[in-house]
């Protein structure tokens, strides 16, 4: 696309506030639909946009999210040639404990240049209603490539990349190592036992339930024993993790991650969250040290034309100092189901865990 001219702009916003079971948790997201050229909010699971294209129609793939006059997060929409919602539909998570109101609206880009914002819509809590999947369009189907597996963030550095595929030096990856007893760095997930006994992939609501599976201090681990030893907090004698400096007054941003296998179908998606402010990695890393608006989302319906490893984006919150940044990547893949349910697989999920410090 050759300039912003040729790029759709997104307008017509239509937002509420939704709620879905992640186990026992009940979490909270603001459900967002658009007009993006012939495809309205909403729109039918046949026929197609006329200017549809297989795909191919002049639709913006990057995003952000402004809430209450703030840019809080970066989207890039990936879509299948067969699904046409990805490409103007999007939920913003919102964690267990929403607000009572948001503001909120969205502007696209392309080479360079924003166009308008939307109009701005705003959403009350009190008025969520349950999640109900979208009807998928005629023909829809799997394109994902699950073998092999899988990943970790290189940009910032993530904890399993530097303890264990890296073998860092420092006193703490030495002793994570020591107590960790999977040598995979790219698996950093909560095993087959645990998938198979609660499935990740709601597959008739069609979401990652991932927040069950963190209790405690075990984000780093995703509560996994095999990676105990990423759930280590800094101490006099062990010293800090690894970090990664980030510029905090950089304009942009450019997060790159370490892949074996890039899934493409309109399931998987990465999430980067961010500890709140105030954090002291010495009290560990919980679920709930995390802002619950992720900085940064992707969904992979399709292949990228540009370098699937990276992403770079400006919505990054304003910190200073230490911080984690914790990431979340998943969909419709892992174990086989006993029985051929929830669409085959259990789901799965990969985490990474990145210490940083903004200056």
């Amino acid at each position: 696309m050759s300039s912003i001219a040729n790029i759709q702009a997104p307008s017509g916003l239509l937002a509420d506030i939704k709620h879905r079971s992640d186990g026992d948790h009940q979490v909270f997201g603001i459900h967002l639909r658009w007009q993006i050229g012939d495809n309205q909010p909403d729109h039918g699971t046949w026929p197609p946009p006329a200017d549809w294209n297989e795909g191919n129609a002049p639709y913006p793939h990057l995003y952000e999210v402004w809430i209450n006059g703030e840019a809080r997060q970066t989207v890039f929409l990936h879509w299948p040639a067969w699904n046409w919602s990805p490409s103007n539909s999007h939920w913003v998570d919102l964690g267990e404990e929403p607000d009572a109101e948001y503001r909120v609206k969205i502007r696209a880009k392309a080479d360079g240049s924003f166009t308008p914002f939307t109009n701005e819509v705003t959403v009350a809590a009190a008025a969520a209603v349950a999640w109900s999947a979208p009807p998928k369009p005629r023909g829809a189907k799997s394109g994902a490539d699950r073998s092999p597996r899988h990943g970790t963030m290189n940009q910032p550095r993530s904890r399993a990349a530097a303890a264990i595929r890296d073998e860092d030096q420092s006193p703490i990856c030495a002793k994570a190592r020591a107590e960790n007893t999977s040598t995979t760095w790219q698996e950093v997930l909560p095993g087959a036992d645990r998938m198979l006994a609660d499935y990740p992939w709601n597959n008739a609501l069609r979401y990652l339930e991932y927040r069950k599976f963190f209790e405690g201090s075990t984000v780093a681990s995703t509560g996994n024993p095999a990676f105990a030893g990423l759930d280590l907090v800094p101490s006099a004698d062990l010293g800090d993790w690894p970090t990664t400096r980030l510029d905090a007054s950089a304009a942009s941003h450019t997060f790159s991650y370490d892949y074996m296998a890039y899934h493409t179908d309109d399931t998987w998606s990465h999430r980067w969250f961010l500890t709140r402010e105030g954090w002291d990695p010495r009290s560990g890393l919980s679920w709930e040290d995390l802002e619950p608006v992720p900085f940064l989302v992707e969904v992979q319906g399709a292949p990228r034309e540009e370098d699937s490893t990276s992403w770079e984006f400006a919505t990054l919150p304003t910190r200073s100092g230490r911080a984690a940044i914790v990431h979340v990547w998943g969909g419709h893949g892992g174990p086989n189901t006993p029985d051929g349910g929830n669409g085959g697989n259990t789901g799965e999920f990969f985490l990474s865990v990145c210490d940083v410090v903004f200056h």
